[in-house]
C-alpha cells in the first residue's frame, strides 16, 4: 500500500482535459475567482512571502457579509459580523505589523499580499510598510478560492517562496528561516503535518493533512495558475475524486470521505494542496517538521513519510518538541474569545463623568507662532501631498528611501530632498540628519516624523500651528492606530491635550519597555527579541543596556536607576533646536549602526527618543 493507493491524485491529463474542454464562460468565471487583476508595489527579491487578505464567513451555509469597509471590519464584534476571528485585530494589525518586523529584519524578501476586491481599500495601509499587493480580479466566496490565492506565489520560478497566515505575519522571520535552511539542504519543501480534526479523528485518513497551508516553505516554479483553474474545474463538474480508498486486512477496499472537500467551505484550500500540490511537491525533497506532541504519528503519517521518500530519496524528517510562546498566546487568546467581556459599573460611571465634562474648544493659533520649524520627513514610498498644505514659514526637508518623486508642485514645495538607502528605518534617517545639519537658532523647532503622519496623529498639521504652547521635547502622536492603546486609556490621560488636540505619551518600564497601562504582546515580543539577541541577563535594563551601546554612559547610569520611560507612537516629536545638541556629534555613527542592526533596535529608539533629546525620566 503506498500514498497513491489511499488518496487521490490530481493527474496531469486532468489539466489537459480542462484545457480542451471548458468553455469561455467557465474560463471567464475561473478568472474572477483565481485571477489577479494588477501588482501594486511590485518589488523584486528572491525570497517572497505570500499571505491573502479577505473577509468573508468560514461556510457557504453562513450568511454574506456587507460589502466591506474599514469602519465595519474595525467594528464586526459589536455588529455581530464575526464568523471566527475579529476581522481586524486578528488578521490586519497582525499583518501589518509583520510587515513592518519583515522590512526591519530582512529588506531583501517582499511580502506579497493576495488582496480580495473588495479590500482594495486597505491597498495604501498595506504598501505604507512595504508590501506588494496582487489585487485579485474578485473576493472570494467564502473562506476559498481566497484562501487559496496565495499558493500561486509557487508560480515564481526559482524564487523561495514561503507561505503564511496573515495571524501569524508578526512570526514571518521564522518561518522565512526555515525555507532558506530547506534550500540550503538542497530540499525543495519544508512542511507541518497534522491531523484537522481533533485526537479521536486520528486513525482517520481523511482528516490527514501532509501540509497545513498556514505554514509551509517550497522553491517556485509550479504553472499554479494552471493546475488551481483545472481543479477547481474538475471539482465543479464533479471529476475530482474526493475520497480515500482503505482496504483493511478482510481485502473489502472501502472509501472514507476526505475532510472540507466542498468548495468554497473552510478547508477546501487544504484539499487542494492535498490533491494537487503535496504529489508534485515530494519529488523536489520534503523537509518534514514533526512535533513531537502531534497526534499525526500515525500510519497514514508512515504513508507520507514514505512516499516522500520515494519520490526524493533526499527528504529529512525533522523532530522537535517545545511550543513556542507564540502558539501558547494565539491558543490562550482564542480561548479567551469564548468568555464574556468584563464589565465594570464603577469604570462605566467614571468615563460617563468625563464624558460630560465640557472639552475645551480649539483656539484659534496665535498670528505668528513662536519658533520656526523644520520639518525632517523620514519617508518610504507614502504619498507626501499632505506637505502642500503646510504653512508656507515651515521649513521641509524629505529623506527619500522609496521610490524618486516625481510631482512637480510637491518638490517646488521641499526645500532639500535627500536619497538614502532604505535601511535602518527612521532612527536612521534621523540620526544621519543630526550628524550634517547645523541646529539653526536655539529657540526654533526640529520636527521629526514619519511620511504618513495621520495614523499616529490624525490632526498632525493642526498640532505644528499651536507650538506656543509646546514643551521643548514635545510628543506629537495621539496613539499608534486606531484602538491602540485601547481607547479607555486614553480617557484617563487627558492633560496632555492641546487646545483639545489628543497628544499622548505612554509610560513604560525603563527596564523591560513593557507599557504600564496595558498589555502590548507584540513590544513585549520585539523586546524579549531584544534580550535574547544581547544575551541581557533576567533583571537587566533594556534601556540603560542600549544607552550604553550608543555610548551615552551618563543617561545609562540615569537609566539603570529609572523604573519609567515615556515615548511617543510613531517616533514623531518636536525638539527646541538647543536640545539637538543632547546626543554628541560623535556618538551618531555609533547610533547609525544601532539603527542597521537588529530590527529590535528600531523599537527601542522609539522608546527612548524623547530621553535621548533630554526628556528627565519620570520619578
Amino acid at each position: 500500500m503506498s500514498w497513491s493507493d489511499v488518496y487521490p491524485i490530481f493527474a496531469d491529463s486532468q489539466v489537459e482535459s480542462w484545457r480542451a474542454a471548458a468553455t469561455p464562460a467557465e474560463h471567464a468565471q475561473l478568472e474572477e475567482w483565481c485571477g489577479v487583476a494588477r501588482v501594486v508595489n511590485a518589488r523584486p527579491a528572491a525570497h517572497l512571502v505570500a499571505v491573502s487578505l479577505f473577509w468573508k464567513n468560514s461556510h457557504a451555509a453562513h450568511p454574506e457579509l456587507p460589502l466591506p469597509t474599514r469602519e465595519r471590519m474595525m467594528t464586526a464584534a459589536t455588529h455581530g459580523l464575526a464568523d471566527r476571528h475579529h476581522p481586524w485585530e486578528h488578521y490586519v494589525v497582525p499583518l501589518l505589523e509583520g510587515a513592518r518586523i519583515l522590512a526591519a529584519e530582512r529588506p531583501d524578501a517582499v511580502l506579497r499580499v493576495y488582496l480580495a476586491a473588495d479590500l482594495a481599500f486597505l491597498i495604501d495601509d498595506l504598501t505604507a510598510v512595504g508590501c506588494e499587493i496582487a489585487l485579485m480580479h474578485g473576493s472570494s466566496i467564502r473562506h476559498n478560492p481566497g484562501a487559496m490565492w496565495r499558493f500561486l506565489a509557487l508560480e515564481e520560478s526559482g524564487r523561495l517562496v514561503t507561505i503564511i497566515d496573515s495571524d501569524r505575519a508578526r512570526d514571518v522571520l521564522h518561518a522565512i528561516r526555515r525555507t532558506e535552511r530547506m534550500a540550503a539542504a538542497g530540499l525543495g519543501l519544508w512542511r507541518v503535518p497534522y491531523i484537522a480534526g481533533s485526537v479521536r479523528h486520528a486513525d482517520d485518513p481523511g482528516e490527514y493533512r501532509p501540509i497545513s497551508a498556514c505554514q509551509f516553505g517550497a522553491v517556485g516554479g509550479y504553472p499554479m495558475a494552471e493546475m488551481m483553474r483545472a481543479f477547481l474545474w474538475h471539482t465543479q463538474r464533479g471529476s475530482m475524486p474526493d475520497q480515500c480508498l482503505v482496504t483493511p486486512e478482510n481485502g473489502h477496499t472501502r472509501a472514507i470521505p476526505i475532510f472540507a472537500t466542498d468548495w468554497p467551505n473552510y478547508g477546501f484550500d487544504e484539499w487542494f494542496l492535498i490533491a494537487v500540490m503535496f504529489p508534485r511537491l515530494a519529488f523536489s525533497g520534503v523537509l518534514t517538521l514533526y512535533p513531537l506532541d502531534n497526534p499525526a504519528a500515525n500510519h497514514w503519517f508512515a504513508l507520507d513519510i514514505e512516499y516522500c521518500s520515494w519520490a526524493n530519496s533526499n527528504a529529512e524528517l525533522l523532530y522537535f518538541h517545545q511550543e513556542s510562546w507564540l502558539f501558547r498566546l494565539a491558543r490562550n487568546r482564542a480561548r479567551q474569545t469564548h468568555r464574556p467581556p468584563a464589565r465594570s459599573e464603577v469604570l462605566a460611571q467614571i468615563l460617563l463623568e468625563k464624558a460630560t465634562i465640557p472639552q475645551e474648544t480649539t483656539s484659534p493659533p496665535p498670528v505668528t507662532p513662536p519658533g520656526h520649524v523644520t520639518l525632517v520627513v523620514a519617508r518610504y514610498n507614502e504619498d507626501l501631498s499632505w506637505l502642500t498644505r503646510l504653512p508656507a514659514d515651515i521649513t521641509v526637508m524629505v529623506y527619500n528611501k522609496g521610490p524618486q518623486i516625481e510631482d512637480a508642485i510637491l518638490l517646488d514645495r521641499i526645500a532639500e530632498l535627500l536619497p538614502l538607502p532604505n535601511a535602518g528605518r527612521e532612527p536612521d534617517t534621523y540620526l544621519y540628519h543630526l550628524s550634517r545639519q547645523t541646529p539653526g537658532k536655539p529657540d526654533d523647532w526640529t520636527v521629526f516624523c514619519q511620511g504618513d503622519p495621520f495614523p499616529h496623529s490624525p490632526n498632525f498639521i493642526n498640532l505644528l500651528e499651536h507650538r506656543d504652547l509646546w514643551n521643548d521635547v514635545q510628543g506629537l502622536t495621539g496613539r499608534y492606530v486606531e484602538n491602540v492603546p485601547p481607547s479607555v486609556c486614553e480617557a484617563f490621560q487627558e492633560n496632555e491635550r492641546i487646545r483639545g488636540i489628543s497628544v499622548r505619551t505612554e509610560v513604560c518600564s525603563a527596564h523591560t519597555l513593557d507599557i504600564l497601562m496595558w498589555r502590548d504582546d507584540v513590544g513585549r515580543r520585539f523586546f524579549g527579541e531584544y534580550c535574547e539577541h544581547h544575551g541581557l541577563p533576567p533583571g537587566w535594563s533594556v534601556s540603560a543596556h542600549f544607552l550604553e551601546l550608543c555610548g551615552l554612559t551618563d543617561l545609562a547610569h540615569a537609566a539603570w536607576h529609572a523604573e519609567r520611560l515615556r515615548f511617543c507612537y510613531g517616533a514623531m516629536f518636536a525638539v527646541r533646536n538647543h536640545h539637538l545638541s543632547r546626543i554628541p556629534p560623535e556618538n551618531l555613527p555609533r547610533m547609525r549602526e544601532l539603527s542597521h542592526g537588529h530590527f529590535s533596535h528600531g523599537y527601542v529608539f522609539e522608546r527612548l527618543w524623547l530621553h535621548l533629546f533630554g526628556l528627565p525620566f519620570p520619578n
